[in-house]
C-alpha cells in the first residue's frame, strides 16, 4: 500500500505548563450529562463492557447474592474468545475526525504525547495503519477475603462459586491494511491481528471525584478515595490527577499501609510484642547489624553516620530510600573520602546535589520523616572497603526502609521527580461515550497516563530506570514503593497497589489485581498469589526468583564487572527467604538443576570482565565462571522450580565445589545453611557417597594432570566445580535461522522471535540433535583442538518431555588453553541430543572440571 505521511494539528500536540509555584487547580471535569459527540466508526464500540462495579454492585456480591447476568463486569463475553475489537479506520481518517469527535480527537492527543508510538510504526514501514479500537482485559477482580462470590451456572442450574471477574479498558491496535479490505467499513474488526498495539489507553472514569483532589486530608475520605457508604461509586475507574503532586494521597496510601498490612508489610520496628510471636521472630530475623550507617538528614541538609560500639540495628531507625539512575550525566555531588566529614555540616547538601536527589528529600521531608538514604551520599564512592560493607548490606537498607521513593522518570539524577516542584504537563482527554438516562447514569473514559504494549506489562517497563541492573534489586526488595513517572504516581507494598490515576482505595468492598501492577510487579515478599506455580509459599519466592533472574539478566550495567554485585541483595533475600546458600546466583540445593539454565530466545555473550570489587579470601578480582548464569550477558532462563523436574528434565551429575584454606572439595548442596538431614529435594540426587558420584582431590590430580596442588592452592573459592559425566564429541552445522512459529510479516514479531542455532551431526552425517540459541556473531563455535573440526559435549541431565523423543540434556563445552588451565572446560552453549543417538558414541565416563 502506498505510504502516507500524516502530520497531527498542533491543537493535539502536549504543550508544556508554565511552571508554577503554588497548587494547580485542573480543568473541572465535564459533567456526567454531557452528551457522547462520536463519529460513525467511534458510536459501533459497544462501550457497556467497560462498565466498572459500583458499591451497590459489590455489596450485593458480598451480601450472598448472585452476579447480575446483564451488567458488565459479570456479563458474558458473547464474542467468544476473541475480545471485543471494532475497526476504527485509517489513522489519516481519525486525524480528520478529530475536529468532531471527542473520541478520535481523544486518540490524536495520546499519539502526540506518546510520539514513539509514530515513530515505531514508521521504523516498521506503516505510515497510515489501520487502527483497531478493543476492549481488553486489565484486571481481575476478587472476592475479600473471608468471602465468595456467586453467579448462575448456565450448564446445570442454580448458582455456583466465582473466583473472579475481569475488568476491561480501551486499548488501540495497528496494522497495515489488507490490499482488498474496506477500511472505511465501520463496525466489528473482521480480523483481529495487530503488528502494534497500546494497551490501558483509555479507562472508565469515575466522575463523582473532583479536580485536583481536595486540599485536605479530611476531604479525600470519601472523595478522592472513594465513598464506600455511597451506592453510586463506580470502583476502580480513572480520575482526574492534578499537576502537582497531591502529597496527601501518599500519606493516605503509606497510613493505610502502616495500620493494616503490617502481617505482610511490617518489619520489627512496625510489629508490637504481643503480635504473633512467629511473626516477631520471622521479621527480626531478617535483620543483620552493620557496623556503620549513613543516611541523609532531610530537616539538617547533611549526612549522619550512626555507628556505636557495637553494630547498627536498622529496625531501630525509620528512614527512607532512593532508587534512581545515575545516567551518563555525572553527578553534581557524590561522597569521597575527603569531602565525607564536610558533608556532615548541616546545610551542606543545599545546592549541591542533583535535582532527583534534592526532590526526593524534599517529598520524605513531607511524608514526615527524617531520613532518606541515598546510595550516591552514602556510601564512599572512593573507597573500595566501604563500597563492600556497604553493598553487603543493600539488602537491608531496602528492605528495612520504611518506603523507597523510585524514580522511574528521566535518563539521569538530574531529571528530577515531576510533580515534586515541577508540574507536570500530560494533558487527559475526557470522553462522554454513553449518554445518561434514567436507567443509565452514562459513562465518560479518560485518556490513562501510563499505557503498556502487552497486556502484563508494567507500566515501568520501557523507562530507563527499568533497564538498569541496578534497580531491579531495589525494587525486589522494598516493602513499599512510591513509584514516580512522569506523569503519574504509583503505590506498591506487599498487600495492595494504588494508581493516582485510578480510584481503588478499597479491601472491604473487592480486591482488585491489575495485570500492568501486581502481576508484573517484582517484589519477592509480596502476599499476591501467581497462579503460574504451585501455591506454596517455597514455590511461589522461586517462580518469583526465576522471573527477577529472568528480568536482571536482560538489564543493562554501566560496569559489566557489577553483575554480581548488582543481584547480591536479591540472593540474599532469597536466602533468608529459603534457607538456601547460593553459588554465583544459583541456589545450593538446586544447584544441579539450576546448570541446566539457558539463553531465552537469543544467544548468550560471555561476560569477560573481572568482578568489580575483590572477592574471597585471596582479596582478588575474579573471573565469572562460565557454569553461571552471571558469567554472560543476555536474557536467560533459570531452571529453579520443581515443576521442571515433574515434567521430565532429571539432573545425572553431582557437583563438587573448589575451595582453599584447607584445599578441599565438597559437594555444593552441603554449603546451605540448611543443615536438616531430614530435608530432600523434590527430584532424585544419587547418593554423594556412592564412588560414582563422588569426587575426591586424589581423584583431581589422577585425572586432571595439569591441576597440581600448587595449581589448585592459587586458585580463588567458588571458580571451578567437578563432576563425573559422560562425554562425546559431535560436528555442527552451519547456523540456522528459526523464525515466528507462524508466517509473520510484523517486522517487531520477526525480530522478537527469530532464533539462530546449529545443528549437532554425527559420523554418518545425521541430525541427531539441536543446540539451543546462539549468538550470530560468535567467530568461536568452541571447535576443540583435535583438528577434525569436532566439539565436545557433555550430559548434564535427562530430558524426557511428556510426548516427546528422549534426549540428553548435554552442554557444549571447550578446554581451556593455558598452561595451567589446558584441563579446564568452560560452558559455550547447551543442546539437546537424541537418547538412541548419544548412547552409540558417548565415550568413557570423565572427571569434568568445569570453570
Amino acid at each position: 500500500m502506498p505510504l502516507v505521511s500524516i502530520s497531527l494539528p498542533s491543537h493535539v500536540v502536549a504543550q508544556p505548563s508554565p511552571t508554577k509555584a503554588s497548587s494547580v487547580t485542573v480543568t473541572s471535569i465535564p459533567s456526567p450529562n454531557t452528551e457522547p459527540n462520536l463519529c460513525s466508526f467511534c458510536s459501533q464500540i459497544d462501550f457497556s463492557f467497560l462498565r466498572y462495579p459500583t458499591t451497590t454492585d459489590l455489596r450485593s456480591l458480598n451480601d450472598g447474592h448472585p452476579a447480575p447476568q446483564d451488567l458488565s463486569p459479570f456479563k458474558r463475553n458473547p464474542y467468544a474468545k476473541a475480545e471485543p475489537t471494532w475497526s476504527l479506520g485509517l489513522l489519516s481518517r481519525i486525524q480528520k475526525s478529530s475536529a468532531s469527535c471527542d473520541l478520535c480527537h481523544a486518540i490524536c492527543t495520546v499519539l502526540g504525547q506518546q510520539p514513539q508510538i509514530r515513530a515505531t510504526l514508521a521504523n516498521m514501514g506503516i505510515q497510515d495503519p489501520l487502527v483497531l479500537g478493543t476492549l481488553a482485559l486489565c484486571g481481575r477482580l476478587s472476592a475479600p477475603d473471608g468471602t465468595s462470590w456467586l453467579e448462575h451456572d448456565d450448564e446445570y442450574g442454580g448458582l455456583k462459586e466465582r473466583d473472579c471477574f475481569f475488568l476491561r479498558r480501551l486499548g488501540l491496535l495497528y496494522r497495515p491494511a489488507d490490499k482488498d479490505e474496506d477500511v472505511n467499513e465501520p463496525g466489528m474488526a473482521k480480523k483481529i491481528e495487530s503488528w502494534y498495539a497500546t494497551k490501558d489507553i483509555f479507562q472508565t472514569m469515575n466522575t463523582a471525584i473532583p479536580s485536583g483532589f481536595g486540599n485536605e486530608v479530611g476531604d479525600r475520605k470519601g472523595v478522592l478515595m472513594g465513598d464506600e457508604e455511597n451506592p453510586e461509586t463506580v470502583w476502580f475507574a480513572g480520575r482526574k490527577r492534578p499537576e502537582m503532586i497531591d502529597i496527601g494521597l501518599i500519606k493516605q496510601w503509606l497510613d493505610e499501609c502502616l495500620e493494616n498490612h503490617k502481617d505482610v508489610c511490617g518489619i520489627s520496628e512496625e510489629v508490637d510484642e504481643d503480635d504473633d510471636p512467629d511473626l516477631v521472630e520471622q521479621m527480626r530475623r531478617l535483620g543483620k547489624p552493620i557496623p556503620l550507617f549513613r543516611l541523609i538528614d532531610v530537616h539538617k541538609k547533611c549526612i549522619v553516620t550512626k555507628y556505636n560500639l557495637y553494630d547498627v540495628d536498622m529496625s531501630a531507625l525509620k528512614f527512607a530510600s532512593l532508587s534512581y539512575v545515575w545516567g551518563v550525566t555525572p553527578q553534581k555531588l557524590t561522597l569521597l573520602t575527603e569531602n565525607e566529614y564536610e558533608l556532615q555540616r548541616p546545610n551542606s547538601l543545599v545546592g549541591r546535589v542533583s535535582k532527583t536527589i534534592s526532590d526526593a528529600i524534599h517529598l520524605t521531608e513531607q511524608l514526615g520523616l527524617q531520613y532518606l538514604w541515598v546510595d550516591a551520599l552514602c556510601i564512599i564512592q572512593n573507597s573500595d572497603d566501604d563500597k563492600v560493607m556497604q553493598l553487603g548490606n543493600i539488602a537491608n537498607v531496602y528492605a528495612h526502609s520504611l518506603f523507597t521513593i523510585m524514580a522511574a522518570a528521566g535518563d539521569d539524577s538530574n531529571f528530577g521527580l515531576p510533580g515534586i516542584r515541577t508540574p507536570r504537563d500530560t494533558v487527559q482527554e475526557v470522553v462522554p461515550v454513553i449518554a445518561p438516562s434514567k436507567t443509565n447514569p452514562g459513562m465518560s473514559l479518560i485518556t490513562a497516563l501510563s499505557p503498556t504494549y502487552q497486556s502484563h506489562e508494567h507500566p515501568t517497563r520501557k523507562t530507563v530506570w527499568a533497564s538498569r541492573g541496578w534497580t531491579l534489586q531495589e525494587r525486589a526488595l522494598s516493602r513499599r514503593a512510591i513509584v514516580i513517572m512522569k506523569s503519574h504516581v504509583l503505590w506498591s507494598c506487599s498487600r495492595s497497589h494504588y494508581s493516582e490515576e485510578s480510584c481503588c482505595e478499597t479491601a472491604t468492598l473487592g480486591t482488585l489485581a491489575w495485570f500492568g501492577l501486581q502481576e508484573s510487579d517484582p517484589i519477592l515478599n509480596s502476599s499476591e498469589r501467581t497462579w503460574y506455580t504451585e501455591d506454596v509459599p517455597e514455590e511461589q519466592v522461586w517462580y518469583k526468583f526465576q522471573r527477577l533472574v529472568q528480568d536482571y539478566s536482560n538489564r543493562k550495567l554501566k560496569f559489566q564487572g557489577d553483575a554480581l554485585d548488582a543481584f547480591s541483595a536479591v540472593v540474599e533475600q532469597v536466602r533468608r527467604m529459603t534457607g538456601e546458600n547460593f553459588l554465583w546466583g544459583m541456589p545450593s540445593g538446586r544447584f544441579e538443576l539450576c546448570l541446566c539454565w539457558e539463553p531465552y530466545r537469543r544467544g548468550l555473550v560471555r561476560r569477560e570482565d573481572l568482578s568489580t570489587l575483590e572477592m574471597t579470601s585471596f582479596k582478588r578480582h575474579v573471573p565469572f565462571p562460565s557454569w553461571s548464569w552471571l558469567g554472560w550477558s543476555g536474557a536467560i532462563f533459570l531452571k529453579v522450580q520443581d515443576r521442571e523436574v515433574e515434567v521430565g528434565l532429571n539432573p545425572k551429575v553431582v557437583c563438587f565445589v573448589l575451595r582453599n584454606h584447607p584445599l578441599r572439595v565438597f559437594p555444593v548442596r552441603r554449603i546451605s545453611v540448611d543443615n536438616d538431614p531430614e530435608r530432600t529435594n523434590s527430584w532424585a540426587i544419587p547418593n554423594i557417597t556412592d564412588s560414582k558420584y563422588s569426587v575426591t582431590l586424589d581423584d583431581i590430580y589422577d585425572n586432571l594432570p595439569s591441576m597440581t596442588p600448587e595449581v589448585l592452592l592459587d586458585t580463588p573459592d567458588d571458580q571451578l566445580i567437578f563432576f563425573w559425566t559422560e562425554s562425546a564429541r559431535f560436528k555442527l552445522s552451519e547456523l540456522k535461522v528459526q523464525g515466528p512459529s507462524i508466517q509473520q510479516e510484523n517486522p517487531l514479531h520477526v525480530k522478537e522471535y527469530t532464533k539462530y542455532y546449529r545443528e549437532i551431526i554425527d559420523d554418518n552425517g545425521q541430525v541427531i540433535g539441536r543446540t539451543h540459541p546462539c549468538d550470530p556473531t560468535a567467530q568461536d563455535i568452541g571447535v576443540d583442538e583435535k583438528g577434525d573440526g569436532k566439539c565436545e559435549f557433555i550430559r548434564i541431565a535427562n530430558n524426557y518431555l511428556p510426548f516427546c523423543d528422549a534426549e540428553k540434556l548435554v552442554m557444549q563445552v571447550r578446554r581451556g588453553t593455558g598452561k595451567y588451565n589446558k584441563d579446564v572446560r568452560y560452558r559455550v552453549n547447551l543442546a539437546e541430543v537424541k537418547k538412541e543417538a548419544w548412547k552409540q558414541v558417548y565415550e568413557k565416563r570423565v572427571l569434568v572440571a568445569l570453570g
